[in-house]
């Protein structure tokens, strides 16, 4: 899934289900930043030398991922699931430990972990997770890992994630083709129902636990509304519509600017230019003689800043990947905490 369902789809659903308009847009972000979290900083604390380092939760390009950041995949992006689900029938019979299957066991523990989080970082943990969850539908029978079990064609290609089907799985909407099937034609609209519906459950779910309404009766109407969203299905190499789904989402979320993956980021740090600013991405992406260097913003108490929370969320789940999915990458002859 993309910004679409990420940001705009699932604050959206929170909005709905009883998070209020300030919750459900730090849901949102969190969703999305998880995508755009591709980058390890050194903060440094002025007054005290300290320096704080951020875990990285995405990868600058999934195609040439740094060897050692292979977990990222499997916590975040391709939660493993049931390797005998129906949906992960495929046409050569294959299987694999680490196969994404909507609506598994591991990611259910993740994202039920979140809404019991301390309040500092639950909201964080909650958009944190919500990524991860709803990735289980879009990311279905693929592996956070390289492999030739990934290749959409049932040839030789081996690849990390859903690189050879490209941006198929991720577009609203979309209606593609993945011939390692027993059931070929992918509808992501149906997809992206099925996953919306679940979150909004556990949303729901949430709400009641704080004692607020249980509007989960009301799935029928948020389900009406994000089909009339979503609009017409379409196929080929290209996101179509794009556009007037975004005017859609606005209309509704009126209050949600357009993501902005430097606005918390900036907002809780200084950013000190030595010659011309580092560049995050890019084929110029870490050449540079004079590293940028980064504080924390004196009139700021970093521990209250999103970004400073949204890092420690990161870490938060990753321990918790790594405590639940270290057994089955064992089984495999792999340490998930060194890799």
């Amino acid at each position: 899934m993309d910004t679409e369902f990420h940001y705009w789809m699932t604050g959206l659903v929170a909005h709905r289900a009883g998070f209020s308009e300030a919750e459900a847009e730090v849901i949102a972000y969190s969703s999305e930043y998880i995508d755009e979290n591709d980058v390890s900083y050194s903060i440094v604390d002025k007054h005290t030398g300290a320096e704080y380092i951020n875990y990285m939760s995405q990868t600058l390009n999934i195609l040439k991922p740094k060897d050692t950041l292979m977990r990222i995949y499997p916590i975040f992006h391709f939660i493993p699931g049931d390797p005998e689900a129906a949906t992960a029938r495929r046409r050569d019979g294959k299987m694999h430990w680490l196969n994404t299957t909507p609506d598994g066991e591991y990611a259910n523990q993740i994202i039920d972990a979140a809404f019991k989080a301390s309040e500092d970082t639950r909201l964080f943990r909650i958009g944190i997770a919500s990524h991860s969850y709803v990735d289980t539908w879009a990311h279905q029978n693929f592996i956070g890992w390289y492999d030739y079990f990934n290749d959409i064609d049932l040839k030789v290609g081996a690849a990390i994630g859903h690189a050879i089907a490209g941006c198929h799985p991720d577009w609203v909407a979309h209606i593609w083709t993945d011939n390692r099937l027993l059931q070929s034609e992918i509808s992501n609209r149906d997809r992206f129902i099925e996953a919306a519906k679940a979150l909004y459950q556990k949303y729901c779910g949430y709400q009641v636990s704080i004692g607020k309404l249980d509007n989960v009766s009301s799935w029928p109407a948020v389900e009406k509304e994000l089909i009339a969203i979503m609009g017409q299905t379409y196929s080929g190499d290209d996101c179509r519509y794009a556009e007037s789904r975004l005017r859609s989402y606005k209309q509704r979320l009126h209050w949600f600017p357009d993501f902005d993956e430097a606005r918390w980021f900036d907002q809780a740090i200084e950013t000190d230019v030595r010659g011309l600013k580092d560049l995050k991405s890019g084929l110029l992406a870490g050449i540079t003689l004079f590293r940028d260097k980064y504080y924390w913003r004196p009139d700021q108490d970093k521990t209250k800043t999103n970004w400073y929370r949204f890092q420690e969320a990161v870490k938060e789940q990753e321990r918790l990947g790594i405590q639940l999915l270290s057994g089955r990458f064992r089984n495999m002859g792999m340490d998930l905490a060194v890799i």
